[in-house]
């Protein structure tokens, strides 16, 4: 069991002296953020959850999407039987499977330069957080072109934020241990700096995540924990991060996406951790466990 916590209670706001006395209703002094923003990608969990992929997509309007994902993905078959779902269900997918492992800027550039003038119409991610980053980036760089670095975040890039929302994105993930199928940033290195940043804004999230664990199971023991240890390290790391209730208040359009320890976050950490304790090593040494690939 995960021992509970107290959650750090929020300071009383202070009531500033220095207004005016004709301010009969005074002045309420906050000067740490009070409010915590939850904006989740909805979830669609269970085996053969894939195969509803067409109807998700058709459900979203999308009519010619591109399947994004990596070569050692695309080995495994996955990206050419989602593309054949969506054939049955009517739809058109092209496939673009040069996603770079561990993605950088000039991947990045690469697939914007590969989506310009294309007509595509929404975005399916199949692989792990390489390829459902390169989506986005896709995505972005569909709908808002611009240089790279122009919205990748400061201090190593402009930080310019992006102008609003993009085309349908569904995420399918292959390995259990990024989350990037749900979270509004996208990773790279940028190389000549030598530095690991990204592109960070609500808008990047996906629409929807299948989280289908009938597509891990043919991942061997060391794809199945080394993911298993991001989890751990993402889990102990939200946990552990500094309370939203601590940090400065912002205006709600300059907000991060990542708002600290929170009540509910630190609710899914527990649970996590929990899971973590139960199935990790059951999926690491019979990847065809499909209960403990469920709750990986």
């Amino acid at each position: 069991m995960i021992p509970s916590r107290s959650r750090r209670s929020v300071s009383p706001p202070k009531r500033s002296t220095t207004r005016k006395k004709e301010d009969n209703m005074g002045c309420l002094d906050i000067p740490n953020e009070t409010v915590f923003t939850m904006e989740i990608t909805p979830v669609k969990v269970g085996p053969g959850a894939t195969d509803e992929v067409a109807y998700d997509l058709k459900r979203l309007g999308v009519k010619h999407p591109l399947i994004v994902t990596d070569r050692g993905v695309m080995k495994l078959g996955l990206p050419e039987r989602v593309r054949s779902l969506l054939q049955e269900g009517g739809l058109s997918a092209d496939i673009f499977d040069d996603v770079h492992v561990e993605p950088t800027d000039k991947s990045f550039e690469a697939i914007a330069t590969f989506v310009q003038g294309r007509d595509y119409d929404g975005f399916v991610a199949v692989g792990g957080g390489s390829s459902i980053d390169s989506a986005k980036a896709a995505n972005l760089f569909t709908n808002y072109p611009a240089p790279v670095m122009d919205y990748v975040n400061k201090p190593i890039g402009k930080g310019l934020p992006v102008p609003g929302p993009l085309k349908p994105l569904v995420a399918i993930p292959t390995t259990a241990g990024t989350g990037s199928e749900t979270t509004a940033m996208a990773i790279m290195d940028v190389l000549s700096l030598k530095v690991k940043t990204g592109i960070s804004h609500r808008y990047l999230r996906p629409t929807l995540a299948i989280i289908d664990p009938l597509n891990t199971i043919t991942l061997p023991p060391k794809a199945t924990a080394y993911p298993g240890f991001d989890v751990l390290t993402h889990a102990l790391e939200s946990y552990t991060s500094r309370p939203y209730n601590a940090r400065p208040q912002h205006k709600p359009d300059e907000r991060p996406v990542y708002v600290g320890s929170n009540p509910i976050s630190d609710m899914w950490c527990e649970k996590a951790l929990e899971y973590l304790g139960r199935y990790f090593r059951r999926a690491v040494l019979n990847g065809m466990d499909v209960e403990a690939r469920t709750h990986m």
